[in-house]
């Protein structure tokens, strides 16, 4: 793809702005330590882990072959029905639901480049978060944690939508939203399946980030547009 230069950037989330200083199961673990001590359940965080490992394997399959968003409340509120053997509270469901986003933004960092090109280009361009999460508050408290809040002037998540990519209807809502069309975008990932595939559908011109070594550039025949190793290249690339 030549120089480029849209009127708004469509990025990613985790993996593409930011990460996570330790394993996921440790964040959720930590997380469940909190549930159980607050809310003063009968069950053990281990225990509360195994249910929710439970949750995690039938959910997670209806989640990717359908392309749609369970909401961590959900997820949250089975726990507690299984912890307490009745129908929780709509206060406890909050705010174990608080306590899981709390968490995760704890430990989000920031990749070292994101920082640099957010601000580059933001002056000159809309920027938007289009992110598979299921609690859109943990992506809300993730950017707010990291500083990069100022920078996004919109944040679709699956969890607000219901629908996770790479279905391209979440890209479109982020598009109504914004009142911009699919050739006027560029979107930013890491993933070639969600990111890439579900981005191309509408027409939009995609850039994948790939930082890991041997991380896969394709899904199938679905290929980006560029392939960069550092978000940096990005800034010549439509700021041109």
């Amino acid at each position: 793809m030549t120089a480029f230069t849209p009127k708004v950037v469509f990025f990613d989330l985790g993996e593409t702005l930011v990460t996570q200083n330790i394993e996921d199961n440790i964040v959720t673990r930590e997380a469940l330590q909190r549930i159980s001590n607050e809310l003063s359940l009968e069950h053990s965080p281990d225990e509360l882990f195994r249910l929710y490992q439970e949750g995690y394997l039938h959910n997670q399959p209806i989640r990717t072959t359908h392309n749609v968003e369970i909401p961590i409340s959900s997820w949250m509120r089975e726990l507690l029905r299984h912890s307490i053997g009745a129908e929780p509270a709509s206060s406890m469901v909050e705010r174990a639901t608080q306590i899981v986003a709390e968490s995760r933004a704890a430990h989000a960092i920031e990749y070292r480049d994101a920082r640099v090109v957010l601000k580059s280009i933001k002056s000159r361009l809309k920027v938007v978060i289009v992110s598979n999460v299921s609690s859109h508050e943990a992506a809300y408290e993730i950017l707010r944690k990291v500083g990069f809040g100022s920078y996004v002037d919109l944040l679709v998540t699956s969890a607000l939508t219901g629908i996770r990519k790479p279905d391209p209807g979440i890209f479109s809502y982020a598009l109504n939203k914004l009142g911009v069309r699919s050739k006027e975008c560029v979107h930013v990932g890491d993933d070639p399946r969600n990111d890439v595939g579900g981005a191309s559908t509408l027409g939009i011109k995609t850039v994948l980030v790939v930082r890991k070594t041997g991380q896969e550039t394709s899904y199938g025949r679905i290929r980006p547009d560029v392939v960069l190793r550092s978000l940096e290249g990005l800034i010549p690339l439509i700021l041109a």
